[in-house]
């Protein structure tokens, strides 16, 4: 029961990784603001969860951002925990791309994770401290065909939870997880795409880019993520814990 007594504001909390994520802190005695752009998404993984508040919040918009943390102050009795998770994936070659386009994809990764630490600080502060973990990619460290902006995108997100750790710290811990290839919704319609409609057939193609020859299931990212959020990690900041099946090393 690691985070008994403890609450989590999570992004992009309605599916993937930060839903998994929620699940857990949950078993572990915690309670969960789930936060997502689809509010009904929100709601759905709220209501398996005891204890859970669903929010919206859009990533990209300041206003969004700091009416999502207030509620979840108020509601739950405080924030200790941060989860970054919320995002989009687009892909293709860069001669294709727009800066209407590129830019939206900096402004919701890396612009989304600046707005909810900044006004998540605060929060944390009055409970004497706390975790965050932000979300990046393998794709921040390794080139994938038609990835650019996305891996820029994830690499701003790395670097910044670099710096915002020594500004912080030690009494905010902040740290960032880059998963490899992961089963998720943002995820499925790759699988889908190679898979020619069969999600297990595209899966399993997918999964031969890394060592373990699969793909994450979300579940797997959390063990990674509830680890840092915890006390377990308590000497462990401004750290980039990849889970990628090996894919780095490939």
């Amino acid at each position: 029961m690691r985070f008994s007594g403890k609450n989590l504001f999570a992004t992009g909390g309605g599916s993937g990784i930060a839903a998994a994520v929620a699940r857990r802190f949950t078993e572990e005695g915690g309670r969960v603001a789930v936060a997502d752009l689809d509010e009904g998404r929100a709601k759905a993984v709220a209501a398996e969860l005891e204890g859970a508040l669903a929010l919206a919040c859009d990533v990209s918009d300041e206003d969004s951002v700091r009416a999502a943390l207030a509620a979840a102050e108020q509601q739950l009795g405080g924030v200790d925990a941060v989860f970054n998770a919320g995002g989009h994936a687009e892909f293709g070659p860069i001669e294709e791309w727009s800066l209407e386009r590129w830019n939206r994809m900096m402004l919701v990764h890396a612009g989304g994770t600046f707005l909810v630490c900044k006004h998540a600080l605060p929060l944390l502060r009055r409970r004497g401290g706390g975790s965050i973990v932000n979300v990046a990619s393998v794709a921040a460290f390794i080139a994938q065909r038609n990835n650019a902006p996305y891996g820029a995108a994830k690499a701003a997100v790395a670097g910044f939870t670099r710096q915002l750790a020594l500004e912080v710290g030690p009494e905010i811990r902040v740290n960032v997880v880059a998963p490899g290839r992961t089963h998720s919704g943002m995820t499925e319609p790759i699988m889908l795409a190679r898979g020619e409609g069969d999600v297990a057939k595209g899966a399993q193609a997918f999964g031969q880019g890394n060592i373990q020859k699969r793909v994450a299931a979300p579940e797997e990212l959390a063990a990674a993520v509830c680890f840092l959020l915890s006390d377990d990690a308590s000497f462990v900041t401004g750290s980039t814990m990849v889970v990628d099946g090996g894919e780095t090393v490939v």
